[in-house]
């Protein structure tokens, strides 16, 4: 057997890395982030919620994305800060925000 054979399955795992590495570090779409959120806001919230009682809105701090907004019928309204790569933040305090 040649010995370039021997350095197939090195090279197989090296353009898997590679191929997982450019997909985990892929920026989700504003889509992608507005549905996770409107499933989690349809996980907590009373009966009669609706993925269409979410809406988005952009932030105008460079740290937080958008503003994801849930009203429920009842008039609970629940809302999510979100950074620049889809994850939660927490709510910002104080006048800088």
């Amino acid at each position: 057997m040649r010995r370039a054979y021997f350095f197939l399955p090195l090279a197989a795992l090296v353009a898997l890395a590679a191929y997982l590495g450019l997909q985990y570090g892929q920026v989700p779409s504003e889509t992608e982030i507005i549905n996770r959120y409107a499933a989690a806001y349809l996980a907590s919230a009373p009966d009669g919620a609706k993925p269409t009682d979410c809406a988005a809105t952009p932030h105008p701090h460079d740290s937080i994305r958008m503003v994801i907004t849930c009203s429920h019928p009842s008039g609970l309204i629940t809302t999510y800060f979100v950074g620049p790569r889809g994850e939660a933040l927490p709510e910002p305090q104080g006048p800088s925000a």
